[in-house]
């Protein structure tokens, strides 16, 4: 699983099995099967064409590389990270909804599209096209599951690690 889900939350991944759930304040429960239906609510499967002309290429590239070779992250308006493949992410500060995945080589791999900016929220991962090709549902900062079209359990992250739906590690990210 490439360039895995979510920016914006850093942190999650932990073993899977249909059983498991986890507790947000207030009491709310979710199970790998609430989250699946919740995440499949409500579902635009593409996004304007207009969103992936403008960014087909980093418009920041030679700044981003630059920056992750120095290990920054945080930059006046934006925020990056990178991942184990050679491949980063960007969020620009001025547009928190929207964050753009691309290759190492500055070509764009992907865009996430956050319903909301706070947790817990749902994420729609579209590729280079502008087809949708995963949900995510984020609980918290440290906890997200994450679904292809079909509804399986890609994988979910908790800390800095994805592990697939037999606990298996699939990914890491940088904090």
């Amino acid at each position: 699983m490439k360039k895995a889900v979510l920016f914006l939350i850093m942190f999650f991944a932990i073993s899977v099995s249909p059983s498991y759930s986890y507790t947000l304040k207030g009491e709310v429960t979710y199970t790998v099967e609430r989250a699946r239906k919740e995440a499949f609510t409500n579902v635009e499967y593409s996004l304007p064409q207009s969103i992936i002309d403008k960014n087909i290429k980093d418009p920041n590239f030679k700044e981003n590389i630059k920056a992750i070779k120095l290990g920054a992250t945080e930059l006046k308006d934006r925020s990056i990270c990178y991942y184990e493949d050679g491949g980063y992410s960007v969020l620009y500060k001025n547009s928190p909804n929207y964050i753009y995945y691309y290759f190492q080589n500055g070509s764009l791999s992907g865009v996430e599209v956050l319903e909301n900016i706070s947790a817990p929220t749902k994420t729609f991962r579209y590729n280079e096209l502008g087809k949708l090709t995963e949900i995510s549902i984020i609980l918290s900062s440290t906890n997200s599951y994450i679904f292809s079209l079909d509804g399986e359990l890609k994988g979910h992250w908790v800390g800095n690690k994805c592990y697939d739906k037999n606990g298996k590690l699939i990914f890491t990210r940088n904090q």
